[in-house]
């Protein structure tokens, strides 16, 4: 403290978080982390945001609570590459520790978010998909999670097909997504690349071609 190390400090105190946890009240541990998330709310690296975050490391655990104290540390923190980093942390805890109805309702500030974080494509398609695993396990949310796919699939506009391989799987699951739905029946699909390279896969060719059939055409004219 006397030689302000106060991140070293905070990562001393993380190091017995597994032991406290078990043991202390859920509003005492609130309080704690509180307090050490407060001595790094300006942290010198991403690193350091990261290693604060590690409150996170057993979501199964009072996984509510770890959100909670991983959106106080978001609160707290000041740099925009910093909060989504914790953000995508806090996605993580509450998908594997079954608590998404805690994180569900920020999805829809979604667009706001990601003008304060300013993020790359890569982060951006990091960050769709993270939210259409939790979604797609919630049949109530079928339409949200197609509107994430396409938000992912709508980053690789304009790239080299090469550079497009890695969508093509969620491209396939997206189109397979939108003709199952019963209450879809306009998109915009056809008009992103990164669908139009699944027409001339061998492996999922035919998929697109339902896709096409389905928005442009009629069952009848394709006995």
């Amino acid at each position: 403290m006397v030689g302000g190390r106060w991140f070293d400090l905070a990562s001393l105190m993380l190091t017995s978080a597994d032991l406290v946890f078990p043991k202390a009240s859920e509003k005492d541990l609130e309080c704690i982390f509180t307090i050490i998330c407060s001595l790094v709310k300006k942290p010198e690296s991403l690193d350091e945001s990261l290693e604060i975050a590690k409150i996170a490391q057993q979501p199964n655990e009072k996984p509510a609570l770890r959100l909670k104290i991983l959106f106080n540390l978001y609160n707290m923190l000041e740099n925009p590459y910093g909060r989504f980093l914790v953000y995508m942390k806090a996605l993580e805890v509450a998908d594997n520790g079954k608590v998404t109805e805690h994180i569900i309702s920020s999805f829809k500030k979604i667009d706001t978010l990601l003008k304060e974080w300013n993020i790359g494509l890569q982060d951006q398609r990091e960050l769709f998909l993270a939210i259409s695993n939790i979604l797609k396990e919630l049949k109530s949310s079928a339409k949200e999670n197609f509107k994430f796919l396409t938000k992912y699939l709508a980053t690789f506009s304009g790239e080299a097909t090469h550079d497009m391989d890695e969508a093509k799987e969620k491209a396939t699951y997206t189109i397979i997504e939108f003709v199952k739905a019963p209450d879809m029946f306009q998109c915009d699909l056809l008009d992103m690349p990164a669908i139009a390279q699944v027409e001339k896969d061998a492996k999922y060719a035919l998929v697109y071609q339902l896709l096409k059939i389905f928005l442009t055409q009629r069952l009848i004219d394709n006995p």
